[in-house]
């Protein structure tokens, strides 16, 4: 594949634009004065970190500890509570964090952590990683069962508070209950296409119809093993993010890079959970690289050159985003 020249058009519709990426994992291992900052100086206005541990206790200190680290940023982060905020944070020229978890093992089995977590920061929870837990089975799962009646109610209760409900990682039949149960915007923050590459990360056409369907927003992966090339290039990221768009329209597609920066760290940790991330009919995994930020840009070169419309451009980059939390947020 060629590399992707961004043009001056393409740079001046990315600057015009409110740029959100809707996951970045930020387990200790992560924390730096490097990664963040680098996001900002690619363009991008806000970005969700991933806060999520095994246990309760273990999320409860770790969100303690990075918001410790923002606070220590404060001249240039700011935690976001509100789309204004959003707002208020790109006009500073700050960069805009909120908090996501990408499980629901932290609640402990306890309804009442979800309004807790939304109070610290936490704006979206997905259902399952990978295996099955009290809500549902994962999307890496021998088994394919619905969604719980507990995970009824942890649906149920994310709406009441006004938490983003997220499909990621989770088991197909579990996601496709979650939306029936949901009574607001439903999302997949960091999803690619099952058409394009068939990947049990991947998700199907009839899930991101209904995604669309709630007026929810699907955010495109970076990672090279979901997009079926290892150096994680920009054109097979548009793949992804053009099948959407075709299936289900511009205003229900946007950008969850699951950037992470130790690759080294991530691929041993997969490889040593083979229960949570099976081979693919057989096949080892093999070391991929990861998107990067400064991509983002190379996408909208990529969109521009494919006709899209800037108005569209604009509302993937983020504006779909911000408009399912001005609708789902409290």
């Amino acid at each position: 594949m060629e590399p992707v020249t961004v043009s001056d058009h393409a740079k001046d519709v990315m600057n015009a634009a409110l740029v959100w990426d809707m996951t970045l994992p930020w387990e200790p291992e992560a924390i730096d004065d490097i990664t963040l900052p680098r996001f900002k100086a690619a363009g991008v206005d806000l970005v969700s970190l991933t806060v999520s541990m095994p246990t309760l206790d273990g999320t409860m200190r770790h969100i303690a500890a990075v918001q410790a680290h923002l606070r220590k940023h404060a001249d240039t982060m700011v935690l976001i509570r509100s789309v204004d905020d959003v707002m208020e944070a790109r006009k500073a020229g700050k960069l805009g964090i909120t908090f996501n978890l990408q499980e629901t093992n932290p609640l402990d089995g306890d309804l009442a952590m979800i309004e807790v977590y939304y109070q610290l920061g936490v704006r979206h929870m997905l259902m399952a990683y990978n295996q099955k837990n009290r809500v549902g089975d994962g999307c890496a799962e021998r088994t394919d069962a619905g969604l719980s009646r507990f995970g009824v109610r942890v649906v149920e209760e994310m709406n009441r508070v006004g938490m983003l409900v997220d499909g990621t990682h989770t088991g197909y039949r579990t996601t496709m209950d979650a939306m029936e149960v949901a009574s607001a915007p439903f999302i997949f923050s960091h999803c690619n296409a099952w058409s394009v590459f068939p990947h049990y990360r991947n998700i199907r056409d009839d899930q991101i119809k209904a995604c669309a369907a709630t007026g929810g927003v699907i955010g495109v992966n970076g990672l090279g093993e979901f997009l079926d090339d290892p150096r994680a290039t920009s054109a097979s990221i548009f793949r992804h993010l053009d099948h959407m768009v075709q299936l289900v329209g511009p205003t229900h597609v946007g950008l969850g890079l699951d950037y992470v920066k130790n690759t080294g760290w991530f691929w041993n940790w997969l490889r040593d959970n083979p229960e949570m991330w099976p081979e693919i009919d057989g096949k080892p995994h093999v070391d991929t690289d990861f998107a990067q930020p400064e991509q983002i840009a190379e996408l909208c070169e990529l969109m521009l050159k494919h006709q899209y419309a800037e108005d569209d451009i604009h509302a993937i980059l983020g504006g779909n985003f911000t408009r399912v939390a001005r609708e789902v947020w409290k």
